[in-house]
């Protein structure tokens, strides 16, 4: 039997609700900002559970109507890119 573990993956957040409130910048469905929307896939699993942490807190300052909310995770560099440089 083979013991190698594979990791499950991070399911996003989307509840196909997707459209941005102007007033925040936030998905009105899953509370994720553009940046986070469209660099989903190149997060790692642990960035993409940071990411959901945010959305959590964003949507419960909303529920309250107060606090701050957390800020985008922003951009990172696709897993999927090759580290070549173009010297090589």
């Amino acid at each position: 039997m083979n013991s190698a573990f594979t990791p499950t993956p991070v399911r996003s957040p989307c509840v196909k609700v997707c459209e941005l409130d102007p007033a925040n910048g936030l998905c009105r469905g899953c509370f994720r900002t553009q940046d986070e929307r469209d660099w989903w896939v190149a997060y790692s699993a642990e960035q993409q559970r940071e990411v959901l942490q945010r959305c959590e807190q964003r949507r419960e300052v909303l529920a309250a109507g107060q606090g701050d909310l957390a800020p985008n995770m922003g951009i990172v560099e696709s897993r999927r890119r090759k580290a070549a440089s173009p010297d090589a």
